[in-house]
């Protein structure tokens, strides 16, 4: 699902890089994340700024994902090395070949993704052994809040809990390897596949 004309704007704005560099990726960083090297997955790559931070971690590739053509026009516009962006849903990652990622991120996107089981489903098929998927997304409660005050106006069917969240990343085959919970307005998890 597209976001909405204001939720679109307000993710251009300076506060979300800063949340994007300082709080995710910088958060995720203390739990070991490490690009270097590595094939990299980002769904719901935006305009690119999350991928400018990743690139300068010499990942191996970076292939960023978003389900938006003007949000892509402007990550392509960055030019950035190793990367490549493709237009297409969260939900349908059948353009990948089975282990074809040591990583998969998530930056507060799969709160739009109507099929967000399928997207874990498809995440586990398409990550190595040994690979590690990182999401930081808002809860249910989060999202009604976020409406409440932004009126951002988000459709109810995709959204979710931490617990119907990391439930449904167990049954996709995942182990959960590390978590935080914010006050029940959002998440974040380190998933990991398992070696074989």
């Amino acid at each position: 699902m597209k976001l909405s004309l204001k939720e679109y704007d307000a993710m251009q704005t300076g506060w979300r890089k800063w949340i994007n560099e300082h709080m995710e990726i910088g958060g995720f960083k203390a739990w070991g994340m490490d690009f270097t090297g590595k094939d990299v997955l980002e769904v719901g790559c935006g305009s690119g700024y999350s991928a400018s931070l990743i690139v300068k971690d010499h990942p191996k590739s970076y292939t960023g994902m978003d389900i938006m053509p003007e949000q892509l026009e402007k990550a392509e516009a960055l030019a950035l090395p190793d990367a490549r962006f493709v237009l297409g849903d969260a939900a349908d990652l059948s353009r990948f070949e089975d282990e074809s990622f040591d990583m998969i991120v998530d930056f507060m996107i799969l709160h739009h993704v109507e099929g967000w089981r399928r997207f874990l489903d498809e995440a586990f098929r398409v990550l190595r052994p040994g690979g590690e998927m990182y999401i930081n997304d808002l809860t249910r409660k989060g999202v009604h809040l976020t409406d409440f005050f932004l009126q951002w106006n988000h459709a109810e069917e995709p959204l979710f809990t931490m617990k119907e969240f990391e439930q449904q990343a167990g049954r996709s085959g995942f182990t959960t390897v590390r978590r935080c919970n914010y006050a029940g307005l959002d998440f974040c998890f380190k998933f990991q596949k398992p070696e074989e």
